[in-house]
């Protein structure tokens, strides 16, 4: 089989940091070849480059043995690469089918044809199998919905190289399969796909060949079906990793809970959740499962003031709060990182001490109220710089230069910062690399293990299994299962017990609701 794409040395820095140092790749035709690595690794670079966002500083580019120059997205598409990145770049005032062909807009004279648009659009969206209006507005759908509209815009170009980056973050377990039985229609069409994923099942499951690469550099390349999972990851990591999702010794809080800090009691929301009952101990994680769409982020932040119920009431260690706005909610010690970090995340035009120090401004004021003591500013930074080993060349560097992986960091560190005792995650490992997840794994433990609240959100299996000591699961805006581990002879938190209650089978296996 003939490669279609030839990478020979590229390097490429960013403010004196060498992001890419001499990385060489080949890629067959009609081939999934996936690119793996942890965060800050060179991947979303190297992406970038060949998607011409990124200029490369040295290097060669070839295509079908040629050599060729990409500096702009539209070489990039002339030459037949088409990528989709992990972070959206879709307008959200225009409609699904204004988004897929904004740069080629069918116009009947000086005028777009719009029935021609939304019959191009239908079309490339059966074929793909996606269901979606091509006239809803972009701002009105799911993320999920969002994601595999950037997935049709992206084939909608015919290109013969389609990257991904991190496809399926926002996907359910359907449309994952889905999107799996585009790639294998992609490749008996002979086109080829570069695969990005830190998501080992993925990875077996649909790629044939694997480009490993770590601290800039290229590690090692495999062929997918003569390589163990065990061997990959510690090729991604550069040393054994040990106890990743087996629970790292994690001792279960679930049996010598402390107070209750956090008890929610029949919270409705007409039309969106009801009746959601449930109460987060002291140094105890609470896992909230289900499927996307089941009204789990919804509930959560309602929480943080960010969307208000009809009825019901939130306790915090025994105080009824009225949670109007997230100001309220900071103030009385809870904190929420969003699973959104480049739209309700991350300030992408300010530097990463401002990123980092945004919700304690108050607390940073020196002697005259409202002036900022940069120097206990700085102090703050560098304490979570160090124990969340978060990777930067400066303080003042923006914040949107760096990482993804560095970027989640740094939102943790936010909410960490502020002093807060319930802490509320969604989707905190989202597009984060094996070893990035472990740290996370480890500061979660380690906060509950010194009294912190918490909720996750997560749509991993493994991580509910891994890090909570109770689950509970939504369906259709309703608990359908309470599920915790250990509980001797009961059905209690397993794969198939989640999935269960997550299609709606309502069973309560342990239940504190009335505790």
């Amino acid at each position: 089989m003939d490669e279609i794409l030839e990478l020979e040395n590229i390097s490429k820095r960013f403010y004196g940091i060498r992001a890419l140092d001499a990385v060489s790749m080949k890629v067959k035709r009609g081939t999934v070849h996936a690119v793996v690595g942890e965060n800050g690794a060179g991947k979303s670079t190297l992406m970038k480059i060949l998607g011409g966002l990124y200029k490369k500083d040295s290097g060669l580019i070839k295509i079908k043995g040629r050599e060729i120059k990409i500096n702009s997205v539209l070489d990039a598409e002339r030459h037949g690469i088409s990528v989709i990145y992990q972070e959206f770049n879709l307008v959200p005032y225009l409609t699904v089918a204004e988004n897929i062909f904004l740069s080629r807009l069918p116009k009947k004279g000086v005028v777009i044809d719009t029935v021609k648009l939304f019959e191009q659009t239908r079309r490339l969206m059966e074929n793909l199998g996606i269901n979606i209006d091509p006239g809803r507005l972009v701002q009105e759908l799911a993320v999920s919905e969002m994601q595999m509209v950037e997935i049709a815009k992206a084939i909608s170009y015919n290109s013969e190289i389609i990257i991904m980056d991190e496809p399926t973050a926002a996907l359910n377990d359907k449309e994952v399969e889905n999107l799996f039985r585009l790639i294998r229609q992609l490749k008996e069409e002979e086109k080829t796909v570069i695969y990005i994923s830190h998501r080992m099942k993925e990875i077996f499951s649909i790629t044939d060949e694997i480009t490993v690469l770590r601290d800039g550099k290229k590690a090692a390349d495999f062929d997918t079906n003569q390589i163990t999972e065990e061997k990959l990851i510690g090729s991604m990591i550069g040393r054994d990793i040990k106890d990743y999702y087996n629970g790292g010794g994690h001792i279960r809080n679930a049996e010598k809970q402390g107070e209750v800090f956090l008890r929610v009691n029949s919270l409705t929301k007409k039309g969106v959740y009801e009746d959601i009952s449930f109460t987060v101990h002291k140094g105890e994680i609470l896992g909230l499962g289900g499927l996307m769409g089941c009204r789990r982020e919804e509930v959560v932040r309602t929480l943080f003031g960010l969307f208000l119920p009809d009825s019901g009431e939130i306790e915090l260690k025994g105080k009824k709060l009225q949670l109007s706005n997230p100001m309220n909610a900071i103030s009385n010690g809870i904190m929420y990182v969003t699973d959104d970090r480049k739209g309700e995340g991350i300030f992408a035009g300010m530097s990463v001490k401002d990123n980092l120090s945004a919700a304690i401004l108050d607390k940073l004021s020196g002697k005259v109220k409202g002036i900022i003591d940069r120097h206990r500013e700085e102090n703050i930074v560098r304490y979570y710089t160090d124990y969340m080993d978060i990777k930067y060349s400066s303080v003042y560097q923006t914040i949107v230069n760096l990482s993804g992986g560095n970027q989640q960091k740094v939102l943790l560190a936010r909410a960490l910062a502020t002093g807060c005792e319930v802490l509320i995650l969604l989707e905190p490992t989202r597009g984060i690399d094996v070893g990035a997840k472990a740290e996370i794994y480890r500061l979660l433990r380690e906060l509950a293990k010194k009294g912190m609240a918490i909720i996750l959100v997560t749509s991993e299996t493994n991580e509910l299994i891994t890090l909570c000591d109770k689950v509970i699961v939504i369906f259709q805006g309703r608990i359908s299962g309470e599920l915790v581990p250990d509980k001797g002879s009961q059905a209690e938190l397993t794969e198939e017990n989640l999935m269960f209650c997550s299609t709606g089978n309502k069973k309560i296996f342990y239940s504190e609701v009335s505790a």
